[in-house]
């Protein structure tokens, strides 16, 4: 039964975790009541235990060698304003252009000021709460949001914006000492644990592993750094200007066979590999919806990691550092069967998050997870949710008041952590959640 709240006239929503994904979903829910003034009130509360909202993990970093892997026309938190972050960046006093690849820490700060930057309508209000949400209850129609500091929130919608779980230690270094091992590789500790002449293990060879990379060769110039993983593969580099879809690709293809000989087709034709990236990323997850079971299983145990270096590239100023730090001899990726990691001095799991319905990480997944309302979704890379988002229990239930957003959502969809991904998902959760103004949710679901 989807969330129907016409009858209503003010809305409790409680959003937690106040990182990218937390502020984009508040960010559109308030324009949307804006946008249909007199139509619902909403009480909106993002409860986050960061000092500030906004940045969150991934773009709290100060390192000036840390850049988007995006380009700057694409990184808009606002789903109907595309220019929106490269005019703040402009307004702020930067000469950032579309194509321009700007710091991730510029991006934490358009993030943590981005709900400044949208009104909020008479009748409504926005409270952000520095906490811990540890329980949800349902209590009848609504929710009961209970937090570390004794705060009980009643809600009639919960967003989780939970972000990502740090890495899981990976199988093969259980006898790299607790005194050698990083097991989070954004430890604001992590340089005082490396000397100079270090001699360095990564472990993985994604975005992570490369910004790591840089960050340790700039600090330590004498340091020695390997990065190792199943394949051995780093992300390939994106192009100065942005790519346009290409016009060979086919939209059409609806099995991963014909995915996989459409994009060989493609490149015989002599279509350049970025825009055909392009055009199936438009359509990655309809195409996903789509697979067979089987299907999926086989594109995330051969195809998936040879997408991904694709689809998540790196900045070109970032790919001439890592091939300048290859070609001198301070970096070397290998497999990771190649290499013995007690023999390296620090050594950094770099593998990228593991999946958010993990135990361990965070106790009110654990709590979720206790009650049956949440479920771990399809090959265990997210959590179980509908075409909505809304949480899907352990008895195969949609809920109708409890929704998840972004790495959440993995499994079930395809691309959803990305920011353009995030503010889609974002404008389309608005939306459910006032549907007395909305399009019909069926619409919504595709």
């Amino acid at each position: 039964m989807p969330f129907r709240p016409e009858l209503a006239t003010r809305l409790r929503v409680v959003v937690v975790g106040g990182g990218a994904a937390g502020v984009i979903t508040a960010a559109h829910l308030l324009e949307r009541v804006s946008a249909r003034p007199g139509s619902l009130d909403v009480e909106l509360t993002i409860v986050e235990k960061a000092p500030v909202v906004g940045p969150g993990l991934a773009y709290s970093t100060t390192d000036p060698h840390h850049l988007l892997n995006n380009y700057a026309g694409r990184m808009s938190a606002l789903e109907h304003d595309a220019g929106h972050f490269v005019r703040w960046c402009r307004t702020s006093g930067m000469r950032v252009d579309p194509d321009t690849f700007v710091s991730r820490e510029t991006y934490g700060r358009y993030l943590a000021g981005l709900l400044d930057q949208v009104p909020v309508p008479r009748g409504s209000s926005l409270t952000t709460t520095r906490d811990e949400v540890r329980e949800i209850a349902q209590t009848g129609a609504t929710n009961l949001v209970s937090t570390a500091g004794g705060a009980n929130l009643p809600a009639d919608a919960v967003v989780l914006a939970l972000g990502n779980p740090p890495p899981r230690r990976p199988r093969g270094f259980e006898d790299v000492e607790r005194a050698r091992y990083v097991a989070n590789p954004w430890d604001p500790g992590l340089l005082s644990r490396v000397a100079d002449g270090s001699r360095v293990l990564l472990v993985g060879t994604g975005l992570t592993t490369v910004d790591v990379a840089a960050q340790l060769a700039s600090a330590r110039p004498g340091v020695r750094l390997t990065a190792v993983s199943r394949h051995g593969l780093l992300p390939l580099a994106h192009v100065p200007e942005p790519p346009g879809p290409a016009r060979e690709w086919d939209p059409g293809v609806g099995t991963l066979r014909a995915a996989l000989g459409e994009a060989r087709r493609c490149v015989e034709v002599g279509c350049d590999w970025r825009a055909m990236v392009e055009s199936v990323k438009a359509s990655a997850n309809q195409l996903w919806s789509g697979l067979s079971a089987e299907e999926r299983e086989q594109f995330v145990r051969h195809v998936a990691r040879y997408w991904e270096i694709a689809r998540h590239r790196m900045a070109p100023a970032m790919a001439e550092l890592v091939d300048d730090l290859i070609s001198t001899g301070r970096l070397t990726v290998d497999a990771t069967r190649s290499v013995d990691p007690t023999t390296y001095d620090v050594v950094v799991n770099c593998t990228g998050p593991a999946p958010v319905s993990t135990p361990g990480w965070n106790p009110l997944v654990d709590q979720l997870g206790v009650t049956g309302m949440l479920w771990p979704g399809p090959f265990g890379l997210g959590v179980d949710v509908d075409a909505t988002g809304a949480l899907v229990d352990a008895d195969g239930v949609a809920s109708t008041s409890v929704f998840a957003m972004g790495a959440a959502r993995r499994g079930v969809e395809w691309e959803v952590a990305a920011v353009p991904d995030l503010r889609r998902q974002a404008h389309r959760l608005a939306a459910v959640l006032g549907p007395s103004y909305a399009e019909p949710v069926s619409e919504l679901a595709g």
